[in-house]
């Protein structure tokens, strides 16, 4: 797996946090609980990669005021960018 154990307990943590709301579509939640799981199984796919980036995109804003979760972010955005070129 790409990821750093501390950048799967963040993403693991992002995901739960803001993407198994009840508030989102089914088909949104279905797809973040299958990213979930295959980061905890190392089987992470292109579209997982895909769904990563699209949710650090999105939540990165929010977490400026915090330099060193700002600075995990950015390195898993930049990392997953990464990931996304060789798959």
């Amino acid at each position: 797996m790409p990821y750093l154990s501390e950048e799967v307990a963040v993403l693991e943590g992002l995901i739960g946090a803001y993407f198994t709301s009840p508030n989102l579509s089914e088909e949104m939640r279905r797809d973040y609980i299958a990213v979930h799981r295959h980061i905890e199984d190392g089987a992470l796919t292109r579209t997982d990669y895909q769904k990563i980036r699209s949710a650090v995109d999105l939540l990165l804003p929010l977490h400026k005021s915090s330099p060193s979760e700002y600075k995990l972010l950015v390195g898993v955005l930049t990392k997953t960018t990464s990931m996304l070129v060789t798959h």
